[in-house]
């Protein structure tokens, strides 16, 4: 009797115990789908971004953050702008010692893609331009650079596209070649011919002991 109780119970929280698992499992599973969901919400809304770094802060309103903005895109980007190409700017994190970087947002994916192919033309300047990137995103592609190193000295194009490392020609290792050395010395006989000459040779042996046999 007690050891039936006994099972009854172990079962019982068995059960609940594999309930309260599934549950934890769904709970887990479900959280995932709305930290990817996150993600990409996040994802989609920096896609028209921008971050301007090496602007001295002499504004004192957001109406002369705006115009520094659209005079640096007219004079060194070379690429008409003016406000209605802008959404929003400001700057990136707490007011300090350094100079903080300006985030820019534009109207349209296109106009931003179009200051991007044109960045180049800030090179002798004290600006320039970059994506901008999440916190966990900009730590993975520094952890990524080692790796880009490497497969840029193995003779690869690579380049990090997000958060992954893109190989558009991945050279394959040269095999060694099979082909028998041409000037291998004629003393050496091949393995062939030999075989060859030992089956003459049984040949030859078996014949004359029938020979023998029959006389």
């Amino acid at each position: 009797m007690k050891e039936d109780i006994k099972c009854t119970i172990i079962n019982s929280l068995n059960e609940k115990f594999n309930h309260l698992e599934l549950k934890n499992d769904l709970l887990e599973k479900k959280i995932e789908e709305q930290s990817n969901k996150i993600k990409n919400l996040e994802r989609q809304f920096r896609r028209r971004n921008l971050v301007l770094f090496g602007v001295e802060e002499s504004e004192k309103s957001y109406d002369e953050l705006e115009r520094l903005v659209t005079n640096i895109i007219n004079t060194y980007i070379r690429i008409s702008c003016d406000t209605s190409n802008i959404e929003a700017v400001r700057r990136l994190g707490k007011k300090g010692e350094k100079v903080r970087p300006i985030v820019i947002t534009f109207n349209t994916l296109g106009f931003k893609i179009k200051i991007q192919k044109n960045k180049h033309h800030l090179k002798n300047t004290s600006y320039y331009l970059k994506e901008d990137y999440p916190f966990e995103i900009l730590n993975k592609r520094k952890e990524l650079k080692v790796q880009l190193q490497k497969e840029k000295d193995a003779g690869n194009t690579a380049f990090l596209k997000y958060d992954k490392i893109i190989i558009s020609n991945k050279k394959q290792p040269q095999k060694e070649s099979s082909k028998r050395n041409l000037s291998e010395s004629p003393e050496t006989p091949h393995a062939g011919s030999k075989m060859f000459n030992k089956l003459t040779e049984t040949t030859q042996y078996q014949n004359k002991s029938s020979q023998h046999s029959t006389a």
